[in-house]
């Protein structure tokens, strides 16, 4: 299709003056490297487009988005979802997320040395990794997450939480640590989140910062532009943390990166760190001169397999011009703007998660798989990570629909 063109990496007249300032060091001047849109829910309050762009002082990659701060606090607290602790993150059921934030937990234990540290989760969605905490012997915990139902689930862990955002007034000045794991990639307006975080740690407190890892996308690629969604709006390296830290006074004591464990067969890279307060008041920032290559990579690779998926779905639609589409997630929205998918008869959407459901999209009912009735109508799964369960509960609901995947 002609909007694939639009992935092909441009090496010149591609620079702008970004409307949202580079989130590290409050610079305009950005080269464009690639425009993502989507197809979003009618009342969804996101933005259905923004442009990535990589920082020309510092090297960062970010969306420019025009959706403020205040939208995404309103969207995590209304659509939040992690919402639904089976097909969410966060909390403890899932056993490969769980896993996760034990090892997490295990990390922060590890450094602080002290069960008697006051420690607050920002972003705590299901509470999973305080969880761990207790479970380690720590007490004095605490959780802050936009999402009600997140808070209530964090509570039924018996731990304390509370709904709110890095923008709210909070205890000021109380905790030893403060977690942000996987939080500021979400984040606006990132300054404005560290100078909270500052606001709320005690003088010698440590801050706890991990996010998933740019510098790595293209290795761990399974789906194309997996990291570029309504959610993601910051794609870090450790050398951008660095920088951005380092300009609140902030200094690595010690960080490196991981790989997670997200499925089976399944991983992720993330970059972590533990940060403290050195009273130097003085930090030069050093360009990252290595993201931009290893995302542009990313970014070819992701057209490659886009390419490949909307072929396999143009034959699958010339034999079934009617189907149905299991998914509203973050690749079916890009499928329903960048392939021939935009254009196919779809006579309703599914999805497992109940914060999507009783939504539109493209003015189409988004129902749970309990609502499906017609056992004719194809069923295209949009999902390259789930894929093969969907299948499965769909053999185990006794449909006999033709299954297509998203590839061969």
């Amino acid at each position: 299709m002609e909007s694939l063109e639009r992935f092909i990496i441009k090496k010149d007249n591609n620079m702008k003056f970004a409307s949202r300032p580079c989130p590290v060091c409050n610079h305009h001047q950005a080269d464009v490297l690639h425009t993502q849109r989507f197809e979003l829910p009618e009342d969804h309050p996101l933005s259905n487009g923004y442009d990535v762009v990589v920082c020309l002082q510092c090297g960062f990659i970010y969306a420019d988005t025009s959706v403020t701060q205040a939208d995404y606090d309103r969207f995590y607290a209304k659509y939040s979802k992690y919402e639904d602790s089976k097909t969410g993150t966060g909390g403890v059921e899932n056993p490969y997320d769980w896993r996760r934030q034990q090892e997490t937990a295990h990390q922060i234990a590890n450094f602080l040395q002290n069960p008697n540290a006051s420690i607050l989760d920002v972003g705590c969605a299901n509470g999973g990794i305080l969880k761990a905490l207790q479970e380690l012997g720590y007490r004095n915990l605490c959780g802050i997450d936009p999402s009600l139902t997140c808070v209530e689930n964090t509570r039924r862990l018996g731990i304390e939480a509370h709904q709110g955002s890095l923008f709210q007034p909070f205890k000021e000045h109380v905790f030893d640590c403060i977690i942000l794991s996987h939080t500021l990639e979400h984040v606006q307006d990132v300054q404005g989140a560290i100078n909270w975080i500052e606001n709320n740690l005690k003088s010698d407190g440590v801050i706890y910062l991990e996010t998933p890892d740019a510098t790595r996308y293209v290795d761990f690629l399974y789906a194309p532009l997996q990291d570029f969604n309504t959610e993601h709006i910051n794609h870090f390296s450790l050398k951008c943390l660095t920088n951005l830290m380092g300009e609140y006074d902030f200094a690595l004591i010690n960080g490196g990166s991981k790989t997670l464990a997200i499925g089976s067969e399944l991983f992720y890279p993330a970059i972590y760190g533990f940060w403290k307060q050195n009273g130097a008041n003085e930090y030069n920032l050093t360009k990252d001169e290595n993201l931009r290559n290893e995302v542009e990579k990313y970014i070819q690779r992701s057209a490659e397999i886009l390419k490949r998926i909307d072929i396999h779905l143009q034959k699958a639609l010339a034999r079934s011009p009617k189907i149905i589409v299991w998914g509203t997630g973050q690749l079916a929205m890009k499928l329903l703007i960048e392939t021939s998918l935009a254009h196919a008869n779809i006579l309703a959407f599914i999805d497992n998660n109940p914060i999507n459901r009783g939504r539109t999209l493209k003015h189409i009912p988004v129902i749970g798989p309990d609502q499906l009735q017609d056992s004719v109508t194809p069923i295209v799964i949009t999902t390259m990570l789930h894929h093969q369960a969907i299948a499965e509960q769909i053999k185990q609901m006794g449909l006999k629909n033709e299954i297509i995947f998203l590839a061969e």
